[in-house]
């Protein structure tokens, strides 16, 4: 992962976190976040994260996901505007407009930057392109990759100005 801020591309290699939260069975009225969730980092340290450290992580939303549904490939394309994080409440509420190459129940993508001093009151526009693949989707793993290039601001704390994704994700239970 990495986010360019000016002419710099500020690289994010480590793999911070990664999670997967199903939402098959959720009620609509209560929305607990994005199905897919990854965040990377400067920060090497596997102990304990430096409290100056930066990253970068990428959300990807589905209108209905569960798992076993067995392997599926999704075209991201289209608009998400990310609003800002001043309010817990307003975290996961992006609004996206699909673009014509985009695929049917994918929700959403987007990215935010993260860093220890920056201000997250500005509402982003993201025009977002990519590719999610699931090679696997049994009952207890869930394989594949994400592509995801983001032309605008990437939200958060410390907004660049585009960002590239291109990751591997294994979920086992």
């Amino acid at each position: 992962m990495r986010v360019r801020h000016g002419d710099v591309w500020e690289e994010f290699p480590t793999p911070g976190s990664g999670g997967f939260l199903p939402n098959a069975d959720r009620s609509s009225d209560f929305d607990l976040g994005p199905v897919f969730a990854f965040c990377n980092s400067d920060d090497l340290s596997l102990e304990e994260r430096r409290e100056d450290a930066r990253g970068l992580c990428v959300y990807v939303d589905f209108e209905s996901f569960a798992k076993g549904s067995g392997p599926a490939e999704y075209a991201i394309e289209g608009t998400t505007e990310v609003p800002d994080q001043r309010y817990a409440g307003s975290r996961y509420k992006v609004q996206f407009e699909p673009g014509p190459g985009h695929s049917p129940g994918l929700k959403a993508a987007w990215t935010q930057s993260f860093c220890p001093d920056g201000d997250d009151t500005v509402t982003a526009l993201q025009q977002v392109s990519g590719r999610f693949v699931l090679e696997e989707n049994s009952e207890d793993r869930l394989r594949g990759q994400l592509e995801l290039t983001v032309q605008g601001p990437t939200a958060g704390t410390c907004p660049g100005d585009a960002a590239e994704v291109s990751l591997d994700f294994d979920f086992q239970d």
